[in-house]
Formats: structure tokens, sequence, C-alpha cells
């Protein structure tokens, strides 16, 4: 455990120091930030030096050959004294008389010079970025965005999620993981909780957490176990043989037909509850004296002699019933039993109750008009008969009408 705890820590610093900013990397966001400031907020390297972003090294090169010549100090201070000095001529010019040009003062030549010295400093480390291997770097900060400096470090700007999104990641957290481990951990507590209980009832009942103590003649049966086996195989006749494959065979076809049928009359929370299930048919088969012991909580458990620990309740009709508490009965916790996965289940199962609902009455609305079809059917035929009888009554009648008038005659 500590060696694979060491073995993730190693592989953690690692990462962080692989994930982090290069000293390259640091110098290429501080210029394009001071180029950001002073030059415009969409210029590049290139834009900078005047190249095209496809350019090779000649290209920069002869680039930045032109350009240094443009931003050296004393060409721009030249300069500067020239333009400041013309301007004033042209100024005063319009007025009649004879003026004098001051020219610029100490000040304003300094901060020219200064700032020519600035740019004459950014573009030289703009031409080594772009004429060195950090320029796939540049180009690939160029493709996928650069960082911003966000008071501690350069950060990108990541998805902001809302309110939503938010509600969301806490119940996936909180009603997935979370409650898993709450599940995982209440687990535990109940095993140990069972367990504690089964070992102090067998040492109350037997003075032993084993519960060999229970067990009469626990040597003598197992000095002569081994020597009547072999003479119980010996007697087992031919007919017992068959008689156990046939019982067999027919426990097998009863597993089958339950299996098919299904457990209807059993609850849906699965095997076992949890604490106590009922007792089966191999723990009812101990035969051996029992003995009943007060739980802490006053619950009334029976101890028999192989170590079985039962819960012994009484139900309202009187009845004593006997629970089996068995360790092994808990439920381990999955990731199905939490909210995360019976939400969803429970809302599908409620939309699904709800068409059935508003299917039922359009069923019975059907059933309805064909009950009414099958009446007014019903009705027509027993007009039609009650006309046909009548008719064949009132024929019958005339022709005995006649009969009797013939015989007069």
């Amino acid at each position: 455990m500590r060696h694979s705890a060491f073995q993730f820590l190693v592989v953690a610093i690692l990462f962080v120091f692989v994930a982090a900013w290069t000293k390259e990397d640091h110098e290429i966001f501080q210029i394009r930030d001071e180029l950001i400031a002073k030059e415009g907020p969409n210029v590049t390297f290139y834009d900078f030096l005047g190249v095209a972003p496809n350019a090779n090294q000649d290209d920069i090169n002869k680039a930045y050959r032109k350009k240094s010549k443009q931003l050296h100090p004393d060409k721009v201070k030249r300069s500067f004294i020239a333009n400041s000095a013309r301007g004033d001529g042209k100024k005063k010019g319009k007025k009649p008389g004879v003026h004098v040009s001051k020219g610029p003062s100490e000040r304003q030549i300094a901060n020219a010079v200064k700032e020519a010295t600035e740019r004459s400093a950014r573009l030289n480390t703009v031409a080594n970025i772009l004429r060195g291997p950090s320029r796939e770097r540049y180009d690939h900060f160029m493709k996928h965005g650069f960082p911003t400096w966000k008071g501690t470090g350069y950060y990108y700007s990541r998805f902001r999620p809302g309110l939503g999104s938010v509600l969301l990641g806490l119940f996936v957290v909180f009603g997935g993981f979370g409650h898993y481990i709450a599940l995982v951990l209440s687990y535990r507590r109940q095993r140990e909780f069972m367990d504690r209980y089964i070992r102090h009832a067998r040492k109350a009942a037997w003075g032993d957490e084993r519960a060999f103590g229970g067990i009469p003649g626990l040597d003598a049966t197992a000095t002569a176990t081994p020597a009547a086996a072999p003479q119980a195989e010996a007697e087992e006749s031919p007919a017992a043989m068959a008689m156990n494959r046939r019982q067999k065979r027919m426990m097998e076809r009863e597993n089958r037909k339950e299996s098919k049928k299904g457990n209807k009359n059993s609850s849906p929370s699965g095997s076992g509850s949890g604490t106590a299930t009922p007792i089966s048919e191999n723990v009812a088969s101990v035969s051996g004296p029992k003995k009943r012991v007060y739980a802490e909580n006053g619950k009334i458990l029976v101890v028999d002699s192989a170590g079985n620990v039962f819960l012994e309740e009484e139900t309202e009709d009187g009845e004593k019933q006997e629970f089996l508490l068995d360790v092994d009965e808990i439920p381990r916790p999955a990731f199905r039993d939490t909210y995360v996965a019976r939400l969803p289940c429970w809302l599908y199962r409620r939309v699904l109750r709800k068409k059935d609902e508003e299917e039922e009455p359009s069923d019975a609305l059907e059933g309805a008009d064909d009950v009414d079809t099958n009446d007014v059917d019903i009705l027509a035929e027993t007009e039609v008969t009650k006309s046909t009888s009548s008719k064949g009554s009132a024929a019958t009648a005339a022709t005995r009408k006649r009969g009797k008038r013939g015989q007069k005659k």
C-alpha cells in the first residue's frame, strides 16, 4: 500500500512538472503582452517584424536588419530632433518676423530614446524566437490560443459552468460517489454489528465464541468418524444409490419448475433481508440442545449446538418465529443502489405509469363503444325476430281460418 501511494505521488509530481510552462514559454507570453500593450491588440511577432507567418530564415534575417536600422536609438534620436525642429518652423512660419527654433527638450529626447531602446530590445527578442526552436511553440500557441495572466501565472480561460452544470456536478459527486461511500460504510458497520452480536450470543450460551462447547462428544465423534465412514460406504446398497439418484432427479425437476414460475410471492428487495433470513432446511435439521440468551438491546437470541444464532420474534398471533443471523446475508452495496442510478429509473417508471394511466381510459371508452354497438345489434336482431315471429303467427292463423271455412262448405 505504501509502495503504490509513493508511486502515485511521484507520478503526480512529474505530471505537474510536465504540465507547467517552460522558461521559453513564459518569455513568449511576456513579449506578446508587451506587443499588445505598446503596438496594438492584434499585432503578432510576424507583423512586428514585417514578414509573413510562412517566411523562411533568410526573409526573417533581412526583415530584422531593416527593422533594426529603423529602431536603432541613435537614428531615432536624430530623426526625432529633426522632425520636431521642422515642425516648429512650419507652425511659426505663418506669422511675420524672425523666429528662432528651440528644438525638443532633453526630457522629450530621453523619452524618445528610451522608447526606441525598448522597441529595439523587443525586436531582438522576437527575432531570436522566430529564428530559433521556440518558433514552433509560438506557432502552436497562435493556433490553439495563448493563456492569459491571472495574478499568479498564465492560465487558459476555461468554461465557466452555470447553475445547472454546478447542480448536476454536485448531484453526480454527492449522489453518486458520496452516496456509494456512505453505503459501503453502512455495510461494514452492519457486518461488524451482527458479528459482534453473534459472538456475544455464542459466548453467553456456550462460553466460547466459536460455540465448540455446545457440541457434545466432539472428540469422540471426531475420532469415530473416520472409522465409521468406510463402513457406511460399504453398507450402502445399490438400491439406496438408485433411490438417491431418483430423489436427486426429482429435486432437480422441482427446482426447474420453481425457476420457471419465478419468485412471485417473494419480497421485491431480493434475496436476504439484510440482517436476518428465515431458517433454511439444512440449519433446521441440526439436532442438539439450544440455549436462549438476551442481547444488549433486549432481543432474545437462540443458539443451537452448531453455533447458529437465531433471532426469536413473536408475531401478532402469538406465534414465535426464528430468523437466522448470518453476516454473509447482508447485501453488498453496488453503484446501482446510489441516487445517480436510482433517480433516472424512478423517473422512467413514473413516466411509463402516466402513459399507462392515460391509455386505460381510452381502452375503456373503446370497450364501451363496442358494448354499445353490440347492444344495438342485439336489439335489432330481437326486433327482427319478433316481427318475423308475429308475421308467421298471423300467417298460420289465416291458414287455419281458411281451413275451417272450407270444412263448413
